[in-house]
């Protein structure tokens, strides 16, 4: 029993909430929230940082798979842009990204990044979402269906 403890407090380190897909359409605004709360009980120090990354989780994913380990670093921030940092001294952190009046170049992943500065390494975290922007005035398929049934009868 002895052994497993330090084990848990490695384990402990997780987000406590993390940002889902989201289809919305253009014009629409959204929140993505995610939240972190380090191990033990000390004073820590924490940054989380949004980042908009170009390309889909999947093929970064893929990339990073068949990459040098040297060069993970480039790959990972390819076609990524920072949005914002929230640095904060304790256990707990949580950010939230707001996009207000969303347009269809906003579409791709968003990547929710924790630094854990409470080590002597620093440990990153991170979680993705994908945010699917429509046209403002395309109709939903099932109307679009029910026009064209409509016309052949």
């Amino acid at each position: 029993l002895m052994l497993n403890a330090p084990l848990l407090f490695i384990v402990t380190a997780t987000f406590t909430e993390v940002p889902k897909d989201v289809t919305v359409r253009e014009g629409d605004d959204i929140e993505m929230p995610c939240a972190f709360r380090a191990s033990g009980s000390t004073s820590y120090s924490l940054e989380i940082q949004w980042w908009y990354l170009k390309e889909p989780a999947r093929e970064l994913a893929h990339e990073l798979a068949i990459s040098v380990p040297g060069s993970r670093s480039k790959v990972t921030n390819k076609d990524a842009t920072k949005i914002s940092t929230v640095r904060v001294q304790g256990n707990d952190i949580s950010h939230r990204l707001r996009l207000s009046g969303v347009r269809r170049q906003d579409e791709g992943v968003y990547e929710c990044r924790v630094a854990d500065y409470s080590d002597d390494e620093t440990q990153e975290h991170k979680a993705q979402a994908l945010l699917r922007v429509l046209s403002r005035f395309s109709p939903p398929d099932v109307q679009a269906a029910e026009a064209v049934s409509h016309i052949q009868s």
